[in-house]
């Protein structure tokens, strides 16, 4: 063992030795405990883990929130896209309801005040009830909550839109089926009644051929009877009604004409019988005085 008396420890000037250095010394002081610290500082490393642990699961909750809002928010988007498609779509849905409300109520009831003895075909008048008896689908909206629901909602919607579709379609053919079975039979009547027009009215030329005070109203009549028989053939409905008036009217001036000649004829038939009694007259007088002169001569002679 070395004697610590025998190491010299420098002095703090050069040049001097005035201090031991004891080794002894030296392992004591490296096998003295440390210090001991205070309770409080060894709580300090718990304290701070549990302040990291609470703001990790703030942070976890923190995200799970954010999450959630981000969901929410994306959902709500979807849903308010979805809507506005809905919307879109209900409004054209809307737009065919009122298309084919409008005909339903407009020429379909004016169609379906038509009775089966006013038409060709009677199986139009049942065609056209079985229209304007269908029942239209009921309104829908797009208050729905989910994309789901918005979904089931657009299905519905076509399914409507097809419907109004298809019925509009076939109400306007059941209406123009009975619009034209109507007019065929107008035009049949209208036809057969002006048959009878234009026989009358060849009836007034041949009795009257030769016999009015002026000829070109006969001329006139048998110009309109042969426009009137073109129009008859032709179906031409608003042609037949006008030239009607115009046979009427024309009728009436080839009478009025007949009428006249009737006069004139008998004013000239008792003109002349006037003139006949005054000659017979005349003749008579002049044999009367030629026998008064014969009777006078044969008394001068006795």
């Amino acid at each position: 063992m070395l004697d610590d008396r025998t190491i010299l420890y420098a002095s703090p000037e050069p040049g001097t030795q005035t201090e031991l250095i004891n080794p002894n010394e030296i392992a004591a002081m490296a096998k003295k405990p440390a210090p001991r610290k205070p309770d409080h500082e060894d709580d300090h490393p718990m304290y701070v883990r549990m302040v990291l642990g609470s703001l990790a699961v703030l942070a976890v909750f923190a995200l799970i929130v954010v999450g959630i809002m981000v969901a929410n928010q994306r959902r709500e988007q979807q849903v308010a896209l979805y809507r506005t498609q809905c919307e879109q779509a209900m409004s054209g849905l809307e737009n065919k309801r009122t298309a084919y409300t409008q005909l339903r109520e407009g020429d379909g009831a004016q169609a379906g005040t038509i009775s089966d003895i006013q038409v060709d075909d009677t199986a139009t008048i049942s065609a056209l009830d079985e229209q304007l008896s269908a029942t239209m689908p009921e309104r829908i909206t797009c208050d729905v909550a989910s994309a789901a629901q918005y979904n089931d909602r657009m299905q519905l919607i076509d399914e409507h839109s097809e419907w109004f579709d298809a019925h509009t379609a076939s109400l306007q053919s059941a209406v123009d089926g009975v619009t034209a079975s109507k007019q065929s039979k107008d035009l049949a009547d209208r036809r057969e009644t002006f048959s009878a027009t234009l026989r009358e009215v060849q009836t007034t030329l041949d009795l009257t051929r030769g016999n009015v005070a002026d000829n070109a109203t006969w001329d006139d009549l048998s110009e309109l009877l042969a426009s009137a028989q073109q129009a008859h053939d032709a179906g031409d409905m608003e042609r037949m009604e006008a030239l009607e008036r115009e046979l009427n009217a024309a009728v009436e001036r080839v009478n009025a004409s007949r009428d006249q000649k009737i006069a004139d004829d008998e004013r000239k038939a008792a003109e002349q019988q006037r003139r006949a009694a005054e000659e017979k007259a005349k003749q008579e007088q002049q044999r009367a005085e030629q026998d008064k002169q014969k009777q006078q001569g044969q008394q001068k002679k006795d």
